[in-house]
């Protein structure tokens, strides 16, 4: 039995920023399949962070300051290629950081994934700060600067190296 992590906004969980869901059909296509096994999260629910709650996104450079001092071994995948400046997962307001309680939900749950057996792939949501394969990255007064990974997505693929990832634009068994 295939084992896949999915976002779980693609399964109509309403659970997105604006207490919403985001359903996709291919997503909901694979929970009917008997041979695969979904496991849904929510890193932002599973954070704390409440539904519905105010938006957030990636943020790097300066006017940036880390609450932790910034460790390219351990940190490498929440920064962006070519840039020594960490990101942040911030309110978009910029009144509050949801980094440290995002990366804790996140580490807790690659940590359940690895406890029982692993995980085959993931399915996330595109576009997400937390999610997102590519997401958009902003600088310190939120002009959009580039893309980057989430912080669940750039960690799964860190603890999972071997897993297969996808997003709803290209979920898997989708043409080439």
């Amino acid at each position: 039995m295939k084992r896949l992590c999915v976002s779980a906004c693609l399964l109509g969980v309403p659970c997105r920023w604006k207490g919403d869901a985001k359903p996709c059909e291919a997503v909901q296509r694979l929970a009917k399949d008997p041979r695969i096994e979904l496991v849904p999260f929510c890193p932002e629910l599973a954070a704390g962070l409440g539904c519905p709650r105010p938006p957030i996104e990636l943020v790097e450079g300066e006017g940036v300051e880390p609450l932790q001092p910034f460790n390219p071994s351990t940190s490498s995948t929440l920064q962006p290629r070519g840039s020594a400046s960490p990101i942040r997962v911030l309110r978009v307001d910029r009144t509050g950081d949801a980094t440290d309680a995002l990366r804790a939900a996140c580490e807790a749950q690659a940590d359940a994934l690895a406890r029982s057996g692993g995980v085959d792939g993931f399915v996330l949501k595109s576009r997400s700060p937390s999610c997102g394969l590519a997401a958009p990255l902003h600088d310190a007064a939120g002009r959009e600067t580039g893309i980057a990974p989430g912080l669940w997505a750039a960690l799964a693929r860190e603890r999972f190296p071997d897993a297969r990832f996808f997003d709803e634009t290209r979920p898997p068994g989708a043409a080439p």
